[in-house]
């Protein structure tokens, strides 16, 4: 009864919180490896070198930074997102979204989270929330904002929700069904996909971003699904129906292409180097010049990728 008193006091004193993992001090750059097979996210420096692991008590199957110094993770079978302090390892908050999280976009300091067992897109603070919640299409995910409105893919259907970042239906937009993958240039929405059945998606959809009109295609063989943006402002694409990185100039050229990896889903830019994640080797790829100058091995399966870099 007495350790039970001490606990609980120590509690109260100093705040009780569900687990705490290895602190990132502030002032760290690193490129962070969601790896959902494993269950774990990696830290890694631009060195290429892991900095710290967290091990994952729950299946999380996605994450993203609110601010510099608060990561959201969340899952679609884990009935709440942690929010998770990265400074002191601890989690300061829980959101209660319920089963079905597909995919969490950050806007401003503004959460948004899509869900596709209800088939909705709902608005958190950073305090976890809600705000509010607007219905989309069958199995919302991929979503990306130009500051005006909110653009929701809808993976099992085959129209785009346009939303106003309050959450308001704006619009919608005919594109192919199992499209996935979006990326802003100038004034035009670039939409991946994986394709359907026996007809896998070849090419990145260049949509106006006012009117949803289509204005062309871009070749990238198969089933590009991520895109990033590199330092010289070309944009790479990963296809990972293909296991290649497609280099693409900023009007809609491919100028480079190579293989990359087992299976990747996902590419980002970090200090000089394009980062891509091997799923199927459990390597990270360092790439540049379009060439691989160094590679990490990582835990199982790295799915995602989120990038921190200190101004």
């Amino acid at each position: 009864m007495k350790k039970l008193y001490i606990l609980l006091l120590l509690c109260i004193i100093g705040g009780c919180s569900e687990g705490s993992f290895p602190a990132i001090p502030s002032d760290t750059d690193f490129v962070a490896s969601l790896n959902t097979l494993g269950g774990s996210i990696n830290f890694i420096s631009k060195d290429a070198e892991i900095l710290e692991t967290w091990e994952l008590e729950e299946a999380y199957t996605g994450f993203t930074l609110v601010t510099d110094d608060l990561l959201l993770v969340y899952g679609y079978g884990v009935e709440k997102a942690a929010l998770i302090e990265l400074s002191t390892g601890k989690q300061i908050a829980s959101i209660a979204v319920g089963e079905g999280t597909t995919y969490a976009y950050v806007y401003e300091e503004k959460i948004y989270i899509a869900n596709g067992q209800s088939n909705t897109v709902s608005l958190y603070n950073t305090k976890g929330k809600k705000l509010q919640t607007s219905s989309t299409g069958n199995y919302p995910m991929a979503m990306i904002s130009d500051g005006s409105n909110i653009f929701v893919v809808n993976f099992k259907d085959e129209f785009l929700s346009v939303l106003t970042m309050d959450l308001e239906q704006v619009d919608e937009w005919m594109i192919p069904t199992s499209s996935h993958g979006l990326f802003l240039q100038d004034n035009e929405l670039w939409l991946g996909g994986h394709g359907a059945g026996s007809s896998p998606n070849r090419t990145i959809k260049r949509i106006n971003i006012k009117t949803g009109e289509l204005i062309g295609e871009i070749e990238t063989p198969l089933m590009p699904i991520n895109m990033a943006r590199a330092p010289n402002r070309h944009i790479f694409s990963v296809s990972h129906g293909s296991s290649m990185v497609y280099e693409i100039s900023e009007t809609g050229e491919v100028l480079n292409s190579m293989k990359v990896g087992a299976n990747p889903f996902w590419i980002s830019s970090f200090g000089d180097n394009m980062v891509l994640a091997g799923y199927d080797d459990h390597q990270l790829y360092f790439i540049q010049s379009n060439e691989i100058i160094k590679e990490i091995q990582v835990g199982k399966g790295p799915f995602q990728l989120i990038v921190r870099e200190v101004k």
